[in-house]
């Protein structure tokens, strides 16, 4: 069993507070990501796990037990970093068993490892080369290897994937995922790539000015955001969200946008509450009788899917995701609607407002 859980966990320089009341369980098996801006303190949470920074506050326990004082090299992880770190002047073989050798292990067992190593990775014909002469992916994938031969508990990556090139970033995700699998291993990954939390994920923790906004799966999440943060930072393109007036007018609540035009809501509002609609690209839909009136700006033509922009007053975009075919031409005006039940309302204090369960 290879379970961590942080309880409370802060981290302070001096009167500078990074990370505050971070309380996360992670089970055995579990691949969780941790996603966010840069600087939102999710690197620093994982330097925490793995020993690197000191907890200022909290407890954090690895299979039950807790670590605070307990040494990186005796925790039982291993990390792979954004950068490859490997030596130039060695081998794939003797990168990937480096370690190994420092803790004393015998060069039967070390050859031993390497090759299981290897082959999990695709890189048993590479054994014998040096860094230089690999691609940027087989580096990486030799920077896991390194950490696979040490039989880890829990496996931590802190952006693995942002030197690599776009195709690249795709070939590796999917090879991630698979070895996640294949090794049935704890898995906490770094990323401010909302694309990569999206596809790897069991679970996703979106961290934010050092505190975690929201914990679920990847489409718990998606579909039903707590957060204004977090609806407009998971999915992509990201979620339309509107500033708007609360009003009632003959018992039903209208949403008045800053940009002029009013959206009936299906739930009961105080008027004068200041409130933000959100809803997602997909869920708009071109509509001679749409609520919504607007110019088209921009039109991007994707292959499979059309994205169009729609300016619907004092600047303000909304993006419609749509298949092949087009919405209109650039300086066309259409109406806009969506289902009721797609629509996300947030209050004041930028917390969502549910209107229903949605499946």
């Amino acid at each position: 069993m290879s379970s961590v859980t942080l309880n409370q966990i802060g981290k302070s320089y001096g009167a500078l507070e990074v990370v505050s009341g971070i309380n996360l369980e992670i089970a055995d098996k579990e691949f969780v990501v941790l996603v966010g801006p840069s600087g939102c303190g999710k690197t620093t949470l994982l330097r925490m796990i793995a020993g690197l920074e000191t907890i200022t506050v909290g407890d954090l326990l690895i299979d039950g037990e807790r670590v605070n004082r307990v040494r990186p090299d005796e925790r039982g992880l291993a990390m792979v970093f954004q950068s490859y770190a490997l030596y130039p002047h060695m081998t794939v073989a003797d990168n990937m068993s480096f370690a190994l050798r420092l803790a004393g292990v015998d060069k039967s067992e070390r050859d031993r490892k390497v090759n299981e190593a290897a082959k999990i990775l695709q890189l048993d014909h590479l054994l014998q080369r040096r860094p230089a002469q690999l691609s940027g992916g087989q580096r990486q994938r030799v920077a896991i290897g390194r950490a696979i031969v040490r039989d880890p508990k829990v496996f931590l990556f802190d952006e693995p994937l942002s030197n690599l090139d776009a195709a690249l970033r795709i070939q590796m995700r999917i090879e991630l995922a698979r070895l996640h699998k294949q090794l049935s291993a704890t898995m906490i990954y770094v990323t401010h790539d909302q694309v990569e939390a999206m596809t790897m994920a069991d679970r996703i923790v979106v961290v934010n000015k050092g505190g975690i906004e929201q914990v679920g799966t990847p489409m718990e999440i998606y579909q039903n955001p707590d957060t204004v943060f977090v609806a407009g930072f998971i999915g992509s393109p990201k979620m339309n969200l509107f500033e708007a007036t609360a009003t009632t007018v003959d018992g039903r609540t209208f949403a008045h946008l800053n940009s002029g035009q009013k959206i009936s809501v299906p739930m009961q509002l105080k008027p004068g509450t200041q409130i933000t609609l959100g809803v997602r690209p997909e869920a708009l839909t071109a509509d001679s009788s749409g609520p919504l009136a607007g110019e088209i700006t921009v039109i991007e033509h994707l292959g499979g899917e059309t994205l169009t922009y729609v300016d619907i007053g004092n600047g303000k975009l909304a993006t419609i995701k749509s298949g092949e075919a087009s919405l209109g031409q650039v300086g066309d005006t259409i109406r806009v609607s969506f289902a009721a039940d797609r629509l996300h309302v947030f209050g004041p204090d930028g917390r969502a407002i549910r209107i229903q369960p949605r499946h």
